[in-house]
C-alpha cells in the first residue's frame, strides 16, 4: 500500500508501460509479476490508487485505463498481457500515455501523484525505470 509518514494512504495513479516486444520476451513474465506485486500493494478497493496499463512491441497491444477497474483483484486479472513479440516501439506507447492515459477523460485525476512503470529493452538489455510525472 502507498503510504504517507502520518500512516494515512495517500491517492496515487499508477500506469505500467510494458515492453512485449520480442527483444525481451524471456523478461516479459518478470515485467508483469513485477506489475502484479506493486498492484498487490496498492490501496485501490477504497479508491486511493488507480491503475492503469499498456503493452506494447511494434505498437500498442493491449490497455486498460485508470477508469476502468475498481479492485486490486480486477487489475491483477487485467494485467495478462498475450506476448506475440515484434519490434520495440517505446515511442509509440509513449505517445498514447500522455495522449490518453493521463487525461481526465480516461481517469487520471488532477492533483493526484502520477507514477508511470516503463519495462523495455534498451540497447544496454532490459531496463526498468519508475517515472514520478507530478508535473504533469
Amino acid at each position: 500500500m502507498y503510504i504517507c509518514d502520518a500512516g494515512h494512504s495517500q491517492q496515487i495513479d499508477v500506469l505500467f508501460v510494458l515492453d512485449l516486444s520480442g527483444s525481451i520476451q524471456q523478461k516479459c513474465e518478470n515485467a508483469l509479476m513485477l506489475a502484479g506485486n506493486v498492484t498487490y500493494g496498492l490501496d485501490i478497493d477504497s479508491g486511493n490508487a488507480r491503475v492503469g496499463a499498456i503493452a506494447y512491441a511494434t505498437s500498442p497491444l493491449g490497455q486498460f485505463y485508470l477508469r476502468d477497474y475498481n479492485s486490486r483483484e480486477a487489475v491483477i486479472a487485467a494485467l495478462r498481457f498475450y506476448n506475440p513479440g515484434g519490434s520495440t516501439n517505446t515511442a509509440s506507447a509513449l505517445d498514447e500515455v500522455l495522449n490518453s492515459h493521463l487525461t481526465d477523460a480516461y481517469g487520471a485525476r488532477p492533483g493526484v501523484r502520477k507514477v508511470n512503470k516503463l519495462s523495455t529493452c534498451t540497447a544496454s538489455g532490459f531496463s526498468e525505470f519508475f517515472i514520478d510525472c507530478e508535473d504533469y
